[in-house]
């Protein structure tokens, strides 16, 4: 649509300002009919196309028909006969002209080559016309500006206008943003989560779940995991943890189809089916998360990509087994393929009874946050419903105060897998462009960034074992901005500023009379007074493996590979009735930074514990000596080392 301009003060000529050359609704155009008075511009009725000044209007007596407003903005703007109605510039050839000083009335030709046609406004040169048009002319031209002015107001004016965007209306269809799924749902019944499609929150319910997840972080690992079992790759899953996780009360075998593992590794089969999945189970009865921080290595595969920590009931409320919960997600964050860490806790009746509110899980939940890792724990289902119906939540998930039976499992599955699923649902939301809330890692073979494939398990920091000398020079690349949520932090849990600038990667190392695969040579024990005991199978009391000696002056000498330089004994303590002996333990020849270890402790049953003997000892080979301690050719009770 022609659209014309005009000036909002502006009036119809009058006797009064007759003198003075008013401000005419089309003085704005480059192309002008001049008046009679301009010489270089003579009326001539070739000027008007070969009709003259007069025309049926001025014949008429200058007067305006009824709706020549619509007409001119219908009828004479979109005819294609316009022989008698095209207005000529000085030549009559081209479209644009300069121009010229002077008043007359203004025309433009469109860009669909439609042309302006006033002729049935211009009168005869008598008096009282003025610039061709008589007052009557002016009032109708003036009332067709008036009515264009109103459209624009009314209808947001033309889009040829730059301070306008008019949007397509065949586009505004309404969209329920409460309920985007409906419109492109997920290929997963129980997207969205909590929705109608999801079992397990009708089986829990929605609050409880939420409860549940004490920390989730980024969960970009996580999503790592999910989108490679997305591309239709295979997943390894490994589980870490204590007696819970070794199916105690639920089957006692890791790999009873009652016990969690096993059941959320059928679960997964479900959703994401691929024959090569794998599941290892590398819990350890009556082990805490000390041990697995130097020896987790001995129990999971030689890669994996997501790892579930189970130690929330197995550790003790002691603020130095932080520092070993720490090493372990550490250790198990910086291999070179770079696994997702779950922690997974299962609440305890004995451990509530013990700490209250306030458990282990607290500190376990510190750790989860410095390091960026979900922690997730039955807790928040049971914690409440235990409180007020003991009886009944012990008859109904427990098989003892400390383990739980199948039921308990079905609930440790429940709570693992509905955290899955809500990160399944969010990551299949942002692969399409529907949310913005998880992590962009891209797909296998995505060369939107430069470096190895993230799936490729290549590591992004400096010094992680594994990585090819250069390899840490990634830390500052695209890949690693890109993927920031992926890489651990260059400090520990307890570090301050100074520590930082001497920070050293950890690399844990550990020799375990456990390790059947690779156990220690004959030859250490050999005239050393020390001994290797592997239970038999089926063993209930002395169902652990552990180096032993029983004459005092024995000294057992083992080789060690440093990284971070900390070094410690994991050994068996036993109550006053039940005694063991007592051994100092050395690195190297600091014979006198030596560390007595006592076998008996004030404690309920035998257990497992960790001591560091020594702190920042140089990265590299040494080896760790213990002798027992009495009197030579005398008796000891024995002790018993389970691991250095």
């Amino acid at each position: 649509m022609l659209r014309t301009r005009s000036n909002p003060n502006s009036n119809p000529e009058t006797p009064q300002s007759k003198s003075l050359e008013p401000d005419t609704p089309m003085s704005h155009y480059s192309s002008r009919i001049h008046s009679e008075d301009d010489p270089a511009h003579p009326t001539n009725p070739e000027y008007f196309g070969g009709e003259g000044p007069s025309t049926p209007a001025a014949h008429a007596g200058n007067a305006v028909p009824d709706g020549m407003t619509s007409s001119s903005s219908g009828t004479e703007f979109n005819s294609t006969t316009n022989q008698q109605r095209r207005l000529s510039s000085g030549s009559g050839k081209g479209n644009g002209t300069t121009e010229k000083p002077g008043g007359g009335i203004q025309s433009r030709r469109s860009k669909n080559g439609l042309t302006l046609n006033l002729s049935s406004l211009v009168g005869k040169r008598s008096k009282g016309i003025k610039f061709g048009l008589s007052q009557k002319g002016w009032m109708a031209v003036t009332g067709f500006v008036g009515f264009i002015l109103l459209l624009k107001l009314l209808f947001s004016g033309s889009s040829e206008d730059p301070h306008h965007h008019v949007l397509d209306q065949a586009h505004l269809i309404p969209r329920d943003y409460l309920n985007n799924s409906l419109v492109d749902p997920a290929p997963f019944e129980f997207c969205p989560v909590f929705g109608p499609g999801d079992a397990i929150a009708a089986r829990r319910g929605q609050l409880e779940l939420l409860k549940s997840r004490l920390h989730t972080g980024t969960n970009a690992r996580v999503q790592r995991v999910l989108q490679k079992a997305m591309s239709g790759a295979s997943v390894t899953l490994s589980v870490l943890g204590g007696s819970v996780s070794a199916c105690t009360g639920a089957g006692d075998d890791p790999v009873n189809e009652k016990c969690y593992p096993h059941k959320f590794f059928d679960w997964w089969n479900t959703v994401f089916p691929h024959p090569a999945n794998e599941l290892t189970n590398g819990a350890t009865k009556k082990t805490d998360s000390a041990y697995y921080a130097y020896c987790n290595s001995h129990h999971l595969p030689d890669k994996t990509d997501l790892v579930i920590l189970e130690f929330d009931a197995a550790d003790p409320n002691d603020p130095e087994w932080l520092q070993h919960f720490e090493l372990l997600v550490r250790s198990i964050l910086v291999r070179p393929e770079m696994p997702a860490v779950i922690i997974l806790g299962h609440f305890s009746p004995q451990v509530q009874a013990q700490n209250g509110f306030a458990g282990p899980e607290l500190l376990h939940n510190v750790v989860a946050q410095f390091y960026d890792v979900p922690h997730i724990s039955a807790k928040g289902v049971l914690y409440e419903q235990y409180l007020e119906m003991p009886e009944q939540a012990r008859s109904t998930f427990y098989a003892d105060p400390n383990h739980a039976n199948h039921n308990g499992h079905d609930l440790i599955a429940d709570v693992l897998i509905s955290y899955i699923m809500s990160q399944i649902c969010s990551g299949w939301s942002a692969i399409n462009g529907h949310a913005f809330d998880v992590p962009n890692l891209g797909t296998e073979g995505d060369n939107s960034a430069s470096g190895p494939s993230l799936l490729g398990g290549v590591g992004l920091r400096k010094g992680m074992p594994g990585q090819d000398p250069g390899d840490g020079d990634s830390a500052g690349s695209s890949l690693a901005e890109r993927y920031q949520g992926l890489r651990v932090p260059q400090m520990r849990l307890n570090d301050r500023p100074h520590d930082v600038q001497q920070f050293r990667e950890i690399e844990p190392f550990c020799v375990a009379a456990s390790d059947l695969i690779n156990p220690l040579p004959p030859s250490l024990f050999y005239g050393s007074g020390w001994h290797t005991y592997h239970p038999p199978k089926g063993a209930v009391y002395e169902d652990r493996h552990y180096w032993y000696a029983e004459q005092p002056t024995a000294r057992l000498r083992v080789p060690l590979k440093l990284g971070a330089g900390d070094v410690g004994i994991y050994f068996l303590q036993s109550p006053p009735d039940k005694p063991l002996g007592t051994v100092k333990c050395w690195v190297d020849d600091n014979v006198g930074g030596a560390k007595e270890l006592a076998g008996t402790a004030e404690v309920e049953d035998v257990i497992a514990t960790l001591v560091m003997i020594d702190r920042g000892v140089s990265r590299g080979s040494h080896f760790v000596e213990c002798q027992l301690q009495g009197e030579a050719g005398g008796t000891s009770p024995p002790f018993k080392i389970l691991g250095m």
